[in-house]
């Protein structure tokens, strides 16, 4: 079995936590604050501007999740 990497909860993680994220920075962090809860990826995409496939992919390679 793979071990686990501690991941971040995007539903959950604060303004400081988002903002280090790939592709994510201060202004994108502050709208995911904004707009959460999400219930999948594609909730997220159209609800936070400019988010593309390309940065949900970098989130989820970087352990992020939505808490499920």
């Amino acid at each position: 079995m793979a071990e686990e990497r501690n991941t971040i909860d995007i539903n959950t993680a604060d303004f400081e936590t988002l903002s280090k994220l790939p592709m994510v920075g201060d202004k994108r962090a502050q709208f995911i604050l904004d707009h959460r809860p999400f219930n999948s990826w594609e909730d997220m995409k159209a609800k936070v501007p400019g988010f593309s496939e390309g940065m949900i992919s970098d989130l989820k390679n970087s352990n992020a999740t939505l808490g499920k």
